[in-house]
């Protein structure tokens, strides 16, 4: 399979919708589980569990289900894809494979758990405007030592494969705290 190859050269500059949750429609369309915890802070358990709080127009999402939040693998997924992409030679085919794996997977996840959900046709169009951004945003220079090429590999290997197995498992809102 040579998703990833078929990935770059789709992921030129595109307009898409980002990856990105629209908390006021969340807290919206949960309204009746709304808990205020101090005056002025609303907050909002979810399963995940992810609590959710809102204080003076600002929301703070936090991920406690001590798998990782999903939001932040997703973007340590698009600094590996964008490596791949920016320099498929340093990565043998498996690698390339395993790593697009891993991004379409965690981008199927977040369309499917954000609110409002995303379309197929919206996530896969944001994807590829994420991966030409984060590619030109990094400016990575194809040589051996750079962290980011270095954490494409590890992304490939079988211990962090099943790590985001875990992340990915159980549906919950994918927010990026705590992003460690």
């Amino acid at each position: 399979m040579k998703l990833l190859g078929l990935l770059a050269l789709l992921a030129g500059p595109v307009a898409a919708q980002d990856f990105s949750i629209d908390y006021d429609r969340l807290f919206e369309e949960n309204s009746d589980r709304i808990m205020v915890a101090e005056p002025g802070v609303q907050r909002l358990e979810l399963p995940g569990p992810v609590i959710v709080e809102r204080r003076n127009g600002r929301y703070r999402a936090d991920d406690q289900s001590g798998w990782g939040p999903a939001g932040c693998a997703l973007d340590r997924l698009f600094v590996a894809g964008a490596a791949v992409t920016a320099c498929p030679g340093l990565y043998s085919d498996d690698q390339r494979d395993r790593v697009a794996a891993q991004l379409l997977r965690g981008v199927r996840f977040y369309a499917r758990n954000t609110v409002p959900p995303m379309a197929p046709d919206a996530a896969n169009a944001a994807m590829l405007s994420r991966l030409a951004a984060t590619r030109d945003r990094l400016s990575l220079i194809c040589a051996y030592g750079s962290a980011e090429l270095a954490f494409a590999a590890h992304i490939a290997e079988d211990a962090t494969i099943r790590r985001f197995d875990r992340i990915f498992r159980t549906a919950r809102l994918p927010v990026t705290r705590p992003c460690r």
